[in-house]
């Protein structure tokens, strides 16, 4: 990588996912929109950043790859279960239903009317 402070500064501002403007870093960092334009070449030509359209469809630039994933060992090492397996029978008639129902369908005829 270059030892340019520009270049250096946009690798530390620029996020995965994210589409960023020439304009944007320009007014960023102060500088005029030429000097981001020529940092981001040199970025493109290196293979960081990428060119690509934001929403507005206005050329912008992003991260080139994937994001990082971070891997946590302790997580992915975990495989027991919390709980022991519990099998529940429900036999029987269910009750208190009636009520939210008749609550529920009160509701909808007030929205109604």
């Amino acid at each position: 990588m270059s030892k340019d402070p520009l270049i250096e500064s946009l690798m530390l501002k620029m996020r995965y996912n994210r589409v960023y403007t020439a304009v944007t870093f320009a007014r960023l960092f102060g500088v005029s929109e030429q000097a981001v334009e020529a940092a981001l070449a040199t970025l493109i030509d290196e293979g960081k950043v990428r060119a690509c359209s934001n929403a507005r469809r206005d050329v912008g630039y992003c991260l080139a790859g994937a994001a990082p994933q971070p891997r946590s060992a302790a997580l992915s090492e975990v495989t027991t279960v919390a709980t022991p397996p519990l099998t529940r029978r429900i036999d029987g008639v269910l009750r208190g239903y009636d009520r939210e129902l008749d609550a529920h369908r009160s509701l909808a005829m007030l929205v109604r009317r």
